[in-house]
């Protein structure tokens, strides 16, 4: 392995491409974080029969509002991944660093106002499961966001890209 401390700058070859940590990423984007969205939204939504009739018709609209959001929440990380891989310009991480905290926080965030519109008098017994989610995926997205936004590699791989007007008038 190459000791970069010692070359001189000229010879230090550039980061760049979808490699590294970015790769991990976008992998992360792709295929893990919607599998276990998937994953854990069914295992979430297995409660006992006795439970279910007893929440009644709350529970079924709850279930399918939650499989929703899984799914519309896997589709915009599938869709962040493709822009990483196939759209490289800023635009691409300035719209992923903000996706990243609407389909965490903001997912959470709809999730518990949900939840707390079918079932009021529970909106004082926060799961601490539930607030563990929340910490980690506020973590998820600091760290995330942080690397996207402070990475020579994305730097170096999203260029500065040039609005239709600049393009055509110079």
């Amino acid at each position: 392995m190459a000791n970069y401390s010692e070359m001189p700058e000229s010879e230090i070859p550039e980061l760049k491409g979808v490699a590294g940590w970015l790769g991990l990423f976008v992998i992360i984007l792709s295929v893990i974080s919607p599998l276990r969205s998937i994953i854990q939204t069914g295992l979430t939504l297995q409660i006992a029969p006795d439970i279910e009739a007893q929440l009644g018709t709350k529970w079924t609209i709850y279930a399918g509002f939650t499989w929703s959001l899984t799914a519309a929440t896997a589709v915009a990380t599938l869709y962040f991944a493709y822009r990483l891989i196939w759209v490289q310009n800023r635009s691409t991480v300035r719209l992923v660093i903000r996706g990243l905290w609407v389909v965490t926080a903001g997912a959470l965030a709809l999730d518990f106002i949900v939840a707390s519109i079918l079932w009021p008098e529970n909106i004082a017994q926060l799961d601490p499961e539930y607030m563990k989610g929340i910490f980690q995926s506020l973590i998820f997205a600091t760290v995330w966001s942080l690397y996207l936004m402070k990475s020579r590699r994305v730097a170096n791989t999203y260029v500065d890209d040039q609005s239709e007007a600049q393009q055509i008038f110079g």
